[in-house]
């Protein structure tokens, strides 16, 4: 089921769409613009719907830490009527955009593209993958790294895995750790340290262009 967050601060129009949209979706509710950006990293929703007017921190802000690390389709809820100022938000990376008073259908209709259109096309799970001279054969469990053998470990292959299915993708720490270990991050957040880092050495001891696995302060890992 995807993954919908909606950041409305009025509590009417947020009544509206959690009704319209919970039967399908799995919703997600913030009512300003800090609650915003702690519920996406927290859940990385598969589509994010933005009111612009947000206290404490405004939807255009939202918007521009959001496509610091991520690419999510944003469909975006505005009173504006000012079509220069609509074409900036395009710009500015939200995907599409609904002007209010906006109606029902409509809006159930431009998520379901926004959705459609979104949708990852990860690999298939006994497909090979490859990033740079990494390559990850899943049929024979096997990693090499500039044509030499790796072994690794369960949990750093696995790790691995799931960063090069979507080698695009900011992986914070929570979500790595809770598909790869399949329980809740409870304090194990040096653990995760550990297999990364481990996981980065093997792979730049052996690469000819190294720093494959690069952190981001703040929110985690990616595959460059």
């Amino acid at each position: 089921m995807a993954k919908i967050l909606i950041v409305e601060d009025h509590k009417d129009i947020q009544a509206l769409l959690q009704d319209v949209l919970a039967p399908t979706y799995e919703v997600v509710q913030a009512f300003d613009g800090i609650q915003a950006l702690t519920q996406f990293h927290r859940v990385h929703p598969d589509l994010v719907i933005l009111d612009l007017m947000l206290p404490n921190v405004t939807g255009e802000s939202v918007l521009t830490t959001i496509r610091k690390t991520s690419q999510v389709p944003v469909l975006v809820l505005t009173a504006i009527q000012d079509k220069q100022k609509t074409v900036a938000l395009l710009k500015q990376g939200a995907n599409d955009y609904l002007t209010k008073p906006f109606d029902i259908d409509e809006l159930l209709a431009r998520v379901q593209v926004q959705l459609r259109q979104n949708k990852p096309t990860t690999a298939q799970e006994d497909d090979a993958l490859q990033v740079g001279e990494i390559l990850l054969d899943p049929k024979r469990h096997a990693v090499t790294v500039n044509h030499q053998p790796l072994t690794l470990p369960k949990k750093e292959y696995a790790i691995l895995a799931l960063m090069m299915r979507d080698p695009h993708q900011v992986f914070d720490k929570r979500q790595l750790y809770e598909q790869v270990w399949g329980e809740p991050f409870l304090n194990a957040d040096n653990t995760l340290n550990v297999h990364i880092s481990n996981l980065r050495t093997q792979i730049n001891d052996l690469a000819q262009n190294p720093k494959y696995i690069i952190s981001i302060w703040g929110i985690g890992v990616r595959l460059v």
